[in-house]
């Protein structure tokens, strides 16, 4: 115990035995605490100033009006403490108290404690709170929050309601909604209207605003917006949807929807994706590349990134993790690398981190909590089931249990705690087998073998089940695509993709499963496709702007810098 510690315990024995007191705090409600008025006022101003003031007049009681005595015990405890009872019912009462006697310490634990309680029940209510006591940063990374998780917050929240037309004009407004299509942001405006049609029409004008009606589908505005009857009998409302219909005149006139985004233009310019898919290396035109591309599922373009890496490779692992992308493995056309790479989109900056214990292209990875795994592979010589795990504190790479079989060209990743690993290449034939990984019990155990051995394969967790997509049989390059059923311990066929590609990328964004590029047995690809799980249906993207197989790609979110890598930092400002 060092010698702050000692005091605090001696200052709380003398409160505890109530010795040397000398002052009496009095609440609104009956509080009555005997205190050591010095210990107080080294605290709190407000203490402070009453002892300083009242040189002349006695200070033995003082009445705090607007304090309860369960809100002055816990101050009380603190200041002799240090430590502070949190509650999210009782914040708002603690942060009035400490405001009042000028403890900005409480204030700011407060405002910590309401960081770590955020989430999609508590946000809109933080922010109020926030908003209430001009606490700025904490509003701000409130408001932040209510923008990224949007569309699950306001169909049931019931705090979405409260808030005020001007706060929901910010939050609507904003380039960095992330919103899945402009629909929700006119059901947003619609149920917030709704809740109290006869107070709320009156601000349509301005949420109408908010809405980027040109890249809505147009009957959807024709059906839901025109024949709104707060908004058809309202002539402002009336005024913007007749310059909206002008601009929906122009884009019928066969213009690509592409070509029609503007950052100028209110009802056309797209928002910042929250998600983008960052696709890095393959192989192109008979080598390896470092080449990075964007997609901005916004604007539905790829854009190519200026800050790729030094090093070209192929055949890697690339995956998301605590905020940065890692690159592990691969080959550049005359070495298989055991070398990890580690991207900050924010900063920009590329860095080397340890290396795994074996060289490893073909290379399956997934992560699970905190760690990284990076499965089979082929070293140059020899293909293997040894598996390593990467823990990024450390950043140091070890053993764990050998797969049971050889693999490599396999895919991989986690669902529910466990990682998946399924077909690969064992130097003489294409694998249908798949197996499952117990970081627990650091185990594999073989699962049901697929419908079709498969290689160059991508293996994906979406919609809380496993798909495996595409991929080389040992004779043709494959579009099938099969889910499997961890209750039934079955492989199921979903719908085919459009085309049949090998080694190719895939990424989870916007609630759908993107393929990426790849080899379709005659030639290297750019083609894009995406799968909904709702609808089992593949629909056409925009294509890549190199054709490449071997890449790897991986979805990121939530970076400060995304408009960077979408429309709003690749088109050429006036």
């Amino acid at each position: 115990m060092n010698h702050f510690q000692k005091c605090r315990t001696v200052l709380k024995e003398l409160y505890d035995n109530q010795e040397l007191v000398n002052c009496t705090i009095l609440t609104e409600d009956g509080g009555v605490f005997k205190v050591h008025i010095e210990i107080l006022a080294g605290i709190s101003p407000y203490f402070k100033r009453i002892v300083t003031n009242s040189r002349d007049t006695p200070w033995d009681n003082i009445y705090l009006p607007n304090v309860s005595k369960e809100i002055m015990a816990n101050i009380i405890n603190y200041i002799y403490t240090g430590d502070l009872c949190l509650a999210l019912d009782k914040v708002n009462a603690l942060c009035r108290a400490a405001e009042m006697l000028q403890m900005p310490s409480i204030i700011q634990l407060c405002k910590t404690f309401l960081l770590m309680k955020l989430n999609n029940e508590t946000c809109v209510s933080i922010y109020m709170f926030a908003k209430y006591f001009q606490y700025e940063d904490l509003k701000d990374k409130a408001r932040s929050y209510i923008m990224a998780h949007f569309q699950e917050i306001f169909p049931t929240s019931a705090d979405f309601l409260n808030l005020e037309a001007d706060d929901l004009v910010t939050i609507l407004s904003s380039d960095n909604l992330n919103v899945k299509s402009e629909h929700l942001v006119f059901s947003a405006v619609n149920r917030w209207v709704d809740s109290e049609p006869q107070m709320r029409a009156v601000y349509l004008p301005s949420l109408l605003r908010c809405i980027r009606l040109a890249l809505l589908d147009y009957q959807f505005y024709e059906t839901n917006i025109w024949s709104n009857p707060h908004i058809s009998t309202n002539e402002e409302c009336q005024s913007i949807l007749y310059q909206a219909s002008q601009v929906f005149a122009e884009m019928n006139n066969g213009d690509p929807r592409q070509s029609l985004f503007d950052l100028h233009h209110p009802f056309l310019r797209p928002r910042i994706p929250y998600e983008i898919i960052f696709v890095m290396g393959g192989w192109s035109a008979g080598s390896a590349t470092n080449i990075m591309e964007t997609l901005d599922v916004k604007s539905e373009r790829w854009y190519l990134a200026l800050i790729a890496d030094s090093v070209p490779r192929a055949y890697h692992g690339m995956l998301w993790h605590q905020s940065k992308i890692y690159v592990i493995g691969g080959f550049d056309g005359n070495q298989c690398f055991n070398s990890v790479r580690r991207f900050d989109p924010v900063t920009h900056i590329w860095e080397e981190r340890g290396c795994m214990h074996v060289q490893r292209c073909y290379v399956s990875v997934a992560k699970v909590d905190d760690y990284i795994y990076a499965m089979g592979g082929y070293d140059g010589h020899r293909r293997n089931k040894s598996c390593e795990r990467y823990n990024p504190e450390s950043n140091q790479w070890s053993y764990i249990s050998n797969m049971n079989h050889i693999r490599s060209d396999a895919s991989a990743d986690s669902l529910d705690g466990k990682i998946y690993i399924a077909g690969g290449f064992n130097g003489s034939q294409v694998l249908e087998s798949a197996e499952c990984y117990d970081p627990e019990t650091d185990e594999w155990t073989l699962i049901t073998t697929m419908n079709s051995p498969r290689s160059g394969v991508k293996l994906v967790a979406y919609c809380d089940v496993l798909y495996v997509i595409g991929g080389f049989n040992g004779n043709n390059r494959l579009a099938t695509v099969e889910k499997y059923d961890l209750r039934a311990k079955m492989w199921f066929p979903v719908a085919s993709m459009n085309g049949p590609r090998s080694n190719f990328a895939t990424a989870v964004i916007n609630g759908h499963l993107y393929v990426i590029g790849g080899f379709n047995g005659l030639s290297t690809i750019s083609t894009v496709e995406y799968y909904d799980c709702q609808t089992n249906n593949w629909e056409n993207a925009p294509d890549l702007n190199l054709n490449r197989s071997a890449l790897a790609a991986c979805s990121v979110s939530g970076i400060s810098t995304a408009s960077e890598y979408s429309f709003h930092g690749n088109v050429p400002q006036p």
